[in-house]
């Protein structure tokens, strides 16, 4: 039985199932195999949520159209985040359904590790999103209107303890894209997730060349309490331009101080 548990979220656009296979590998590879079985990985797939209906609409009209890479990318990576954010009412909602697989993942953590072993999250782009969204209504005083929480499901005490994120020690985001859907509101409106526990930190990851990827201690003060920003340039070749936004999972600069923090957890 493992000691932590390493969750990894996907950000938008076209996505595997087996995206993260080469990241928890990369980690994998900078532990000992002692530390390596203390480790159990896990991942939170909500990409086969979206992608059949995108996939259908651009087969239906890629061929009346040009740049059909480009709008490929527009099309699944801001269909992800429109379709997420609205219409967030009901059980079979996107952001319901979203919802109940990070419910999936942390139930499965607490059956592999129980209730006491930290969690360590790792989300890409929109996964920070959505992952945020999850958190700040697992962890609300009051019982939200949407999502999973809005019904809460039947679990045990311990489950539910790490259901709610309360296990949660770490946060990396990398690429993160939460000021596209907050900063239009006043500073002092902005809210970060509240903290889930005592030792839980928030590092975000971010290239100055990543359009999709921000900073996020300037949305608020609680923000700025809360989160630690990282500048690094990711991807060798890529880190310059706005490629890096795929690229952080494998760039040493963000690898390295992930599994310190792993190893120090373990």
């Amino acid at each position: 039985m493992g000691t932590l548990g390493l969750i990894a979220v996907h950000g938008m656009g076209k996505t595997e199932a087996n995206f993260a296979d080469k990241f928890f590998e990369d980690v994998r590879d900078r532990l000992s195999d002692a530390q390596s079985a203390k480790l159990e990985t896990a991942t939170v797939y909500y990409q086969d949520i979206l992608q059949p209906h995108e996939e259908a609409y651009f087969n239906k009209t890629k061929r009346k159209l040009d740049w059909l890479k480009l709008r490929q990318f527009v099309l699944y990576g801001f269909c992800d985040a429109a379709s997420l954010e609205s219409r967030k009412e009901g059980a079979q909602s996107p952001y319901f359904l979203a919802q109940k697989k990070i419910l999936q993942t942390l139930k499965r953590m607490h059956s592999l590790n129980g209730k006491t072993a930290p969690i360590v999250v790792v989300a890409q782009s929109l996964g920070g999103q959505v992952l945020s969204n999850y958190l700040w209504d697992a962890l609300k005083k009051d019982q939200p209107a949407n999502g999973i929480w809005s019904s809460p499901p039947q679990l045990s005490p311990d489950e539910e303890w790490v259901c709610r994120g309360r296990t949660i020690e770490r946060l990396f985001t990398t690429g993160c894209n939460i000021p596209v859907f907050v900063a239009g509101h006043p500073a002092n409106k902005i809210k970060a997730i509240p903290k889930p526990n005592d030792r839980f930190r928030w590092d975000n990851y971010y290239d100055e060349d990543d359009v999709l990827g921000w900073p996020l201690k300037d949305l608020s003060e609680s923000y700025k309490k809360l989160v630690t920003d990282r500048k690094i340039n990711a991807g060798f070749f890529s880190g310059i331009t706005p490629f890096s936004h795929t690229q952080y999972w494998s760039d040493r600069d963000f690898l390295i101080p992930l599994v310190g923090h792993l190893k120090r957890l373990i």
